[in-house]
Parts: C-alpha cells; sequence; structure tokens
C-alpha cells in the first residue's frame, strides 16, 4: 500500500470498476488489498474506499483462471440441481 495519495486520475480505479476489469468479484479484490498483496498497488482513498492501480489489475487480470477472464454475460449458465425424490 503506498503511504501518500498519487495524483488521482485514469490510472487509478476504485474496487467496482477493477473487479469488472479483472473479471472477478468486487469481494476478491478487497481481500486481496486487506491481506497486502503485492501484485496490485493501492492506496486508501477513506474508511472502506480503495483506489487500485490500472496497470496492476490488467497484470493481474492475466494471472487469473481463464474462467475468471471471461465476462458474467458469456459465461455458460451453471446446471440446476435436480430435485430429490421424496422416498415412498
Amino acid at each position: 500500500m503506498i503511504a501518500m495519495p498519487p495524483q488521482i486520475d485514469k490510472d487509478w480505479i476504485t474496487t467496482v470498476e477493477a473487479a469488472a476489469m479483472a473479471g472477478c468479484t468486487e469481494g476478491y479484490i478487497r481481500r486481496l488489498l486487506r491481506d497486502g498483496d503485492r501484485r496490485l498497488r493501492s492506496w486508501r482513498a477513506g474508511e472502506r474506499a480503495w483506489l487500485v492501480s490500472r496497470a496492476d489489475v490488467l497484470a493481474l487480470r492475466e494471472t487469473l483462471s481463464s474462467r475468471a477472464n471471461v465476462n458474467r454475460e458469456q459465461r455458460p449458465a451453471s446446471p440446476k440441481p435436480k430435485k430429490k425424490r421424496k422416498p415412498s
């Protein structure tokens, strides 16, 4: 985590934007930040808000599994579980 906030510009994005760009959940991005993952340069912009380096998010995207790199709209739907039959 960077101690002094850098100039806010297009190089720094929110966790919501980072999750959409990386193809994962915002919770996963926040967990990486909370755990101090060195792949993401970030700084805290408030009590709950984080700003993340856009370049680091693009690099992270390349390391994620192929399923994470597919947009949600393009993912095949999960099969519905079969209903369990009640014993007679």
